[in-house]
């Protein structure tokens, strides 16, 4: 080693023995997001969520509750605003830091560890965009963290209060997020392989933590029940229905992908240490510390794994897995020794991935391939919309503005004057997730809707669908946006006159959504 490296070395050290280096890094990375979320365009499940989050409801069609609460909340403190929106997933994204700290400590009593632990975590691509983008997996993160952390000290400590708890970060996990319930699994499991533990299960503790988690859950039970249980069968026997023969080109794009949310060199760090939990446990000589950690990541990564085989897997569903692997994979590193070179280059490689990544969501109208760009345009088409909504209103014509999914919808009703009330494909009877169950504003009969199209794959329409419920469809107009000498966006902006009307606009409990319904991340 060099002796600029080795002087480095010292360096990192010495400032991670440092009792301010967490606070250090926990409030740095919490201001770059706070700085990101009012330097970075809105995305179209953000703006979906937020559309939530102005009907607040006890659950909603797609997931459960807390996020749009956590969003309602953020957006009454500082408006309606991407920044508004956007701290709301901050908040979970610094809770979660606070609980990854705690848990790394208690774990093994090393603030140098914590304090490696909690920048290469935060030098992930995958955490970095949960912790910025308003969406169910921040408070799913939070809770399914603060759940481990929980177990182990009312494992450790042997007190029921540490199990309540549990209980409480379980239940607010599944109000963030159904695949919260692998944290049943996850905690049995635990259990099952700890022979130091497994009297637990024969105490009152775990079944006190579940009856909580149960009881918080219990605003998403009533609304489902109220509503036929569409939530339930959106996200099961709709999700098993789709799974087909052995696929396994499904399980390598999975594998990608997460290679490139998590960075190349930790993905490979994580990989080696399910690795060595899998050897650990198959040889039955856990170290009831790594067990833990090893049972948090296993499960999801079993499960949705297999189904990978079959079927595709969203690229957000691995979430809770990989921080407990990459936690195992630097409690590997030797106690009180400078950072290994290699981990030094690899963190480097993961801080320019996310550098990269983070320039593409702030240069406006960057052109990607295949519609990648979802964000940019849309401000600008809706000023147009509402230029058209002007001249319909000066010749005594009601109007009102629909798109072709919910994505495109959402974004026209945050980037319009006013945020007015929008309508998505239920204006011409599909299926439209949320967007069925929210509250009509007014009759729309006779109206003339202004329909928004788009050049992306899922924000195009053939206008035949709407023949049954216009009197006649117009082209109004066409916005080209891009940067560079290259185009980011095309989109159209169509009339759709004497507006016929549709029974689905104005149900207050529709039908269950068929096969071809649009479909929620």
């Amino acid at each position: 080693m060099s002796v600029s490296l080795r002087t480095a070395a010292m360096r990192e050290s010495t400032a991670a023995a440092r009792p301010d280096a967490l606070t250090a890094v926990i409030a740095g990375f919490t201001l770059l997001r706070l700085v990101l979320a009012a330097a970075t365009p809105l995305l179209p499940q953000e703006a979906y969520y937020w559309v939530w989050s102005r009907h607040l409801a006890a659950s909603y069609f797609d997931h459960p509750p807390l996020m749009s609460w956590s969003i309602a909340l953020t957006t009454a403190l500082f408006g309606s605003t991407a920044l508004g929106i956007k701290s709301a997933a901050v908040l979970w994204g610094l809770g979660w830091n606070l609980l990854w700290a705690r848990l790394v400590i208690d774990l093994f009593g090393d603030r140098r560890l914590a304090w490696r632990t909690l920048l290469a975590l935060n030098l992930t691509v995958l955490y970095q965009v949960h912790a910025l983008g308003a969406a169910p997996d921040a408070p799913l993160i939070f809770g399914w963290v603060g759940t481990i952390w929980a177990v182990w000290r009312a494992c450790r400590r042997d007190q029921t209060r540490w199990w309540l708890l549990a209980g409480a970060m379980a239940g607010l996990a599944l109000l963030g997020k159904y695949s919260a319930v692998l944290l049943g699994p996850v905690v049995l499991g635990f259990l099952l392989m700890s022979p130091a533990h497994r009297v637990q299960l024969r105490r009152p503790g775990p079944w006190l933590a579940a009856a909580v988690a149960a009881l918080l859950f219990t605003p998403v039970l009533l609304w489902n029940a109220q509503h036929g249980w569409v939530s339930f069968a959106f996200q099961s026997t709709r999700r098993i229905g789709q799974m087909a023969g052995l696929r396994p080109q499904h399980l390598l794009g999975l594998a990608a992908t997460q290679a490139l949310l998590v960075t190349p060199f930790l993905f490979a760090l994580a990989l080696a240490a399910f690795g060595r939990g899998l050897r650990d446990a198959l040889a039955r000589r856990p170290d009831e510390r790594r067990l833990l950690l090893w049972v948090s990541a296993a499960v999801p990564l079993l499960l949705f794994g297999t189904v990978a085989l079959r079927a595709p897997v969203r690229i957000n569903w691995l979430a809770p897995a990989w921080w407990s692997l990459i936690v195992l994979a630097a409690a590997r590193l030797p106690a009180d020794t400078p950072l290994p070179r290699g981990w030094r280059i690899g963190l480097a490689s993961s801080a320019v991935m996310l550098l990269l990544v983070l320039v593409v969501f702030t240069v406006p109208n960057l052109p990607l391939p295949h519609n990648l760009n979802s964000w940019s345009a849309w401000h600008e088409t809706a000023q147009q919309v509402a230029r058209e909504q002007q001249a319909l209103q000066a010749r005594g014509e009601r109007s009102f503005v629909f798109g072709p999914n919910y994505k495109v919808a959402s974004l026209l009703r945050f980037h319009l004057p006013g945020k007015p009330r929008t309508y998505a494909q239920d204006i011409y009877g599909a299926p439209a997730l949320q967007y069925d169950y929210l509250p009509p504003a007014g009759d729309l009969r006779g109206a003339t809707g202004i329909l928004v199209l788009a050049d992306q794959d899922q924000a195009q329409l053939d206008l035949t669908r709407l023949a049954p419920y216009c009197a006649s469809v117009e082209p109004a107009q066409q916005l080209q946006t891009g940067a560079f000498g290259r185009s980011a966006r095309r989109t159209e902006i169509w009339l759709c006159r004497g507006y016929r009307g549709h029974p689905r606009v104005h149900a207050t409990n529709p039908a269950p959504p068929r096969d071809d319904a649009a479909q929620a991340d």
